[in-house]
């Protein structure tokens, strides 16, 4: 979902932005769905293979994805210029256990650490998502098990940096609200317990233009994740103001869509017949194989 979908928040089914997904997961394999003797190795060479025939000279579409126009990114920023009208950056509240970069960052090493604790050896995969953003809900399912193993077995390091920009594509606010409700988990129960947070927002996903669920269902989400006393930070968005810097920083770097996902400082796209999409869980495999030598 890119910047512009605030203006077709609307948009009539079978649009090429609803069907992107689709098309991804038929050129996608889940890990889960591999045959069970393929080892890493033989995986990483059965993408290479396939990766060869399917895309020639172009490689795996793997390049910087631009900001895009000007107008789009003003009014991806509308809400953040708003609610800095009202806020300045010295009475914004931060959130314990987040990184400078506006991000939350999960290894096999810190479930009882500040995300700043990151091993420099790992490689780094940082994750820009908005959980109202339907795009972003389908990359979870696909890419949700890969990713984790990844971070189990000490691969890889991963960010996730909020970018709530779908300001107007719910009547609640929920974009803004769902991410916030998510920051109060990290600063109350740490990393581990913000990433349960985010599963269960996207298994709670509400369609674009329907209302989220409400701060008391966000609140018991909170409690199941491990923050039993989010409410009182939930009901008074206590971290809008640093949510909206997080998309303003976002921008700033150049993301111009969700789900936007970075493998070693790299965003990685999908590129099929030269047209560009989100990357299942092969492209990822590959980047990190070739990340790691």
């Amino acid at each position: 979902m890119n910047l512009t979908s605030e203006h077709r928040a609307n948009r009539p089914a079978g649009s090429r932005l609803d069907r992107e997904p689709a098309e991804g997961a038929a050129s996608s394999t889940a890990p889960g769905r591999t045959d069970a003797g393929e080892s890493r190795k033989a995986l990483a060479a059965r993408i290479r293979q396939e990766h060869q025939r399917g895309s020639g000279k172009k490689g795996l579409g793997v390049k910087a994805l631009v900001a895009g126009l000007v107008i789009a990114a003003c009014a991806a920023l509308v809400w953040f210029q708003l609610l800095s009208s009202e806020r300045s950056a010295d009475n914004v509240a931060v959130p314990q256990h987040a990184t400078d970069s506006y991000g939350f960052v999960l290894t096999a090493e810190n479930t009882d650490a500040d995300s700043t604790a990151a091993e420099a050896s790992l490689v780094p995969v940082v994750l820009y998502e908005d959980f109202l953003c339907a795009s972003c809900g389908f990359f979870h399912e696909q890419a949700d098990t890969l990713l984790s193993s990844q971070v189990a077995d000490g691969t890889i390091s991963l960010e996730y940096r909020p970018f709530a920009f779908l300001a107007s594509a719910s009547g609640d606010e929920y974009s803004q609200r769902a991410a916030n409700a998510a920051v109060c988990v990290a600063d109350l129960a740490g990393v581990p317990a913000f990433v349960t947070m985010h599963d269960l927002l996207f298994e709670h996903q509400p369609a674009p233009g329907a209302t989220g669920p409400n701060d008391a269902e966000l609140t018991a989400f909170a409690e199941t994740a491990g923050a039993a006393d989010a409410a009182s930070c939930i009901t008074e968005r206590t971290f809008d103001g640093w949510v909206a810097q997080a998309l303003n920083a976002a921008v700033n770097a150049g993301v111009s869509s969700t789900p936007t996902v970075w493998v070693d400082g790299v965003p990685i796209v999908k590129s099929t017949d030269g047209r560009e999409s989100m990357p299942g869980p092969e492209e990822l495999q590959f980047m990190i194989e070739k990340a790691t030598g």
